[in-house]
């Protein structure tokens, strides 16, 4: 006998992935027409933003990099990764281009410091 293993979810709800989608899209300042690209038609954006269908993954990454949303904040209403994991990687990214290598090395223990501390915030919620 095989288990069927249980699906995750790319996404919260999806009323709330309608709203959000229709919120960037407008905030774009663009038509579901001029959204539309092959294998998601204007028609299909409509249903998506009433809530009656769920984009697949794909279709969803590409709505959002169309509207100029991150696939998280379109998926689930905010961002996955931890702020201050996200701010020690501007800061990775400003000492690299810099190119002062020690405040690369120090920009690095700092990420992952910041990122030991999400994971562990993580496992206790």
């Amino acid at each position: 006998m095989q288990l069927k293993r249980s699906r995750t979810p790319h996404y919260d709800d999806p009323v709330a992935v309608g709203e959000r989608l229709h919120a960037a899209r407008e905030a774009a300042g663009i038509s579901q027409r001029e959204l539309a690209f092959p294998g998601c038609s204007a028609a299909y954006i409509s249903r998506i933003e009433r809530g009656e269908r769920i984009p697949s993954l794909q279709v969803m990454r590409e709505l959002a990099r169309r509207t100029g949303i991150s696939e998280s904040f379109l998926a689930y209403g905010r961002e996955r990764i931890d702020a201050a994991v996200s701010d020690a990687v501007s800061v990775v990214e400003a000492a690299e281009v810099a190119g002062d290598r020690d405040e690369v090395a120090k920009a690095y223990r700092a990420l992952s410091r910041a990122a030991s501390q999400a994971a562990k915030s993580s496992l206790a919620a």
